[in-house]
């Protein structure tokens, strides 16, 4: 082999940090053995690397809640630097480590108490881990049985936890009576009730509310948990000022404790828009048992996560939900999205026509539900070389292909963003 390492080192361009480029030359040259596939692997290696680190991305695929991207879009002024996360600025000494963000979100969410996890996964297993010492079982309607992504299944989450799952009713229907038989069987049973997530059952069904559960926990000495997912907490005088119906099959957080529920839990990324996190809300004593248990710790939110939710929840307690850039993406008119569209095809160099399409919330959110909004189509050039245009833009621009035709859903893109779009595609 007539290269060495700094010599192969020296090939890149992908302006990474020197020491990885000298971890990955060492890593090549132990295994190609001639110089050319030495130096087409380092490069192919080395340019994959460079291009998937961490950046901001234009989102103009119309899946606003994208999990690939983050999901909720946050405000890019988080602290970054020393904060006083468990510092009592009042008495100098050691303090609660979110007193503030969880009075903010009892106000909002009108419970006891509140807890903080790193996703809504941990808000479940904590939960039931610690209920575990108190209770064996744990039913759940067959029709709640999830699978999400990433290989999260519902069972082996109960399973890990210590309780025995208890399947009741049917895929489609699962009536009241059928909780009241598993309790009256296994008199040491929670109750869970759970979000389905990704995916809808239509026809012929039927399932027990909130409100049915509820009369089951006194006459059973039972614990009713709704993991919710979604985390919707806007009220219904906001849905309708924006003409947001869709938004009104969703179960809000508030309304599931209104009607009984102990512990409510949701994600902080989801419908929420905030950042990734998971909240556990309801009854003071539980959420005092479950900030206690010994596993809490290695599930606790960092600072930079709590103060995202802290901006996120004071928007809403300031009724200043516009702030959120979920909801500036979601209330945003169709009439201004097609003046947006034209603007842009206007001034670009490509041949492109907007046309009327269908934008969806994702993020394991509302399967069912889709947004009317305009979408630029650009049939002029071919999608590969288009996507690849696309992709490899100093700020990555993540569009979706409908019929091989290359597609800009600006539901999901911030007008400030526009200007990018233009840049890049009024050059040929």
């Amino acid at each position: 082999m007539n290269i060495s390492v700094n010599e192969l080192a020296n090939t890149s361009t992908a302006n990474l940090p020197r020491e990885i480029e000298i971890f990955l030359a060492k890593r090549v040259l132990q295994e190609e053995d001639n110089k050319d596939s030495a130096v087409q692997s380092f490069q192919d290696k080395i340019g994959k690397l460079g291009i998937n680190t961490h950046k901001n991305v234009i989102n103009a695929s119309g899946t606003i809640l994208h999990t690939n991207l983050g999901r909720a879009p946050l405000n890019n002024n988080a602290f970054s630097r020393y904060s006083n996360v468990e510092f009592d600025l009042n008495t100098g000494a050691r303090g609660e480590r979110n007193t503030y963000l969880s009075t903010l979100m009892q106000q909002l969410l009108e419970v006891e108490d509140v807890a903080f996890v790193n996703n809504n996964a941990s808000s479940l297993f904590v939960t039931l881990a610690n209920l575990s010492k108190k209770f064996s079982h744990v039913i759940v309607s067959r029709g709640e049985i999830i699978e999400i992504g990433g290989s999260y299944r519902l069972p082996e989450i109960i399973n890990e936890s210590g309780l025995k799952l208890i399947e009741i009713g049917t895929t489609n229907k699962t009536r009241l009576k059928d909780y009241k038989n598993a309790l009256e069987e296994y008199s040491d049973s929670v109750v869970l009730k759970v979000h389905r997530s990704n995916f809808s059952i239509n026809g012929f069904t039927e399932e027990a509310s909130i409100e049915e559960l509820s009369t089951l926990k006194n006459l059973f000495n039972t614990v009713l948990i709704h993991d919710l997912g979604s985390g919707l907490v806007v009220s219904d005088q906001f849905l309708d000022k924006f003409n947001l119906d869709i938004f009104k099959t969703e179960v809000t957080v508030q309304s599931s404790i209104k009607k009984g529920s102990d512990l409510v839990m949701f994600s902080g990324d989801k419908l929420f828009g905030s950042i990734q996190s998971g909240v556990i809300a309801g009854r003071k004593d539980l959420i005092k048992d479950i900030k206690s248990y010994s596993l809490f710790r290695t599930f606790r939110c960092s600072p930079t996560v709590l103060h995202a939710l802290q901006e996120t929840t004071e928007k809403y307690v300031r009724k200043s939900e516009l702030d959120i850039p979920f909801w500036q993406l979601v209330t945003e008119t169709y009439d201004n999205l097609l003046n947006r569209c034209n603007n842009i095809i206007q001034n670009i160099s490509y041949k492109a026509e907007a046309v009327e399409g269908e934008s969806v919330i994702g993020g394991g959110t509302m399967p069912d539900s889709i947004i009317k909004s305009p979408v630029i189509q650009i049939s002029e050039a071919k999608s590969t070389q288009l996507l690849e245009l696309f992709l490899q833009n100093v700020t990555p621009i993540i569009p979706r292909i409908v019929d091989n035709v290359i597609c800009l859903d600006l539901r999901s893109v911030f007008e400030d963003q526009d200007k990018v779009i233009i840049d890049l595609l009024s050059k040929k």
